[in-house]
């Protein structure tokens, strides 16, 4: 039996989107790592009618586009590990927040369809490709709320303070044996230092074979794997935060050569650690 990556209380976790929504007006999800509702589709106490949104999704397109959309920014989230805000397919302002625990993303709260333009004329474009009716559209746009830049900015503040409010109330948690969170947490603790299978068993005092099994099961991936990917995560920190060198980033992140680290780097994100650093600076 594979091992959740989460543990959940639904009722409350409910509760707490469901008020949030009362509160704001603002349409709320949650989502685990891999971007899947934790709710699934029963979300009928979670999200608001939306006839904008809900006419867009009747399309096949809408809808491939919404889960795109979602998906892009959550994935921002993933690189920065902080929250995040975007013009979504359909012309509205959607923020990503990431849930952290041990530094690790383990959920994400979405939240949005919000309208920041007054005119539906500035957002018609967005959508001029969907089969719809842009009368229809039109009123339905000028149904929504309106939000300036400052209470969308306080709307992603108070998701955030809502992250940490599940995170202490233990509404949402990792899940995993004892041993394995030991030798994640020995991990984290000791990236800087050339950690080896050996270290890390006799450390947290499990036999190699249960160590494989359970990073496996958790991460989908062997030890080495994920002691990688971990100082690649780490790695983002000072690459966003500092002007250090890759050089010297290599060294801190326990991966010892430039070479090595770029090679893993690459391998997690796609593109060179000097240029992920560059794209996200340009952006900000």
């Amino acid at each position: 039996m594979p091992i959740k990556s989460i543990q959940y209380d639904d009722s409350k976790l409910r509760k707490a989107l469901r008020d949030f929504r009362f509160a704001t007006g603002i349409n709320i999800n949650i989502l685990d790592e891999n971007f899947s509702s934790l709710l699934g589709s029963d979300l009928d106490t979670v999200l608001m009618e939306n006839n904008y949104c809900a006419c867009i999704q009747s399309t096949e397109a809408g809808m491939r586009a919404c889960s795109h959309s979602d998906r892009a920014l959550l994935e921002k989230c993933k690189l920065t590990k902080h929250v995040e805000t975007h013009v979504c397919h359909a012309g509205l302002i959607d923020v990503g927040v990431p849930i952290i625990y041990d530094d690790k993303i383990i959920a994400y709260i979405i939240l949005g369809q919000m309208k920041k333009d007054e005119d539906f004329l500035s957002v018609e474009r967005y959508i001029a490709h969907l089969p719809l009716d842009f009368e229809k559209m039109r009123l339905y746009y000028e149904g929504l709320v309106h939000f300036n830049i400052d209470r969308i900015n306080s709307v992603a503040s108070i998701a955030e303070m809502l992250a940490k409010m599940i995170l202490l109330e233990h509404i949402l948690r990792p899940s995993g044996s004892k041993s394995l969170e030991r030798a994640e947490s020995f991990i984290v603790e000791n990236l800087d230092k050339p950690l080896s299978i050996e270290m890390i068993t006799k450390s947290i005092g499990v036999s190699k074979s249960v160590l494989y099994r359970e990073f496996h099961e958790r991460h989908n991936c062997t030890v080495n794997e994920y002691v990688n990917r971990r100082r690649v995560e780490k790695s983002i920190e000072l690459l966003l935060n500092t002007d250090l060198s890759v050089e010297e980033i290599s060294q801190r992140v326990g991966f010892g050569s430039a070479a090595y680290f770029t090679v893993n780097f690459k391998r997690e994100k796609g593109i060179a650690p000097l240029k992920f650093r560059k794209n996200v600076r340009d952006k900000g």
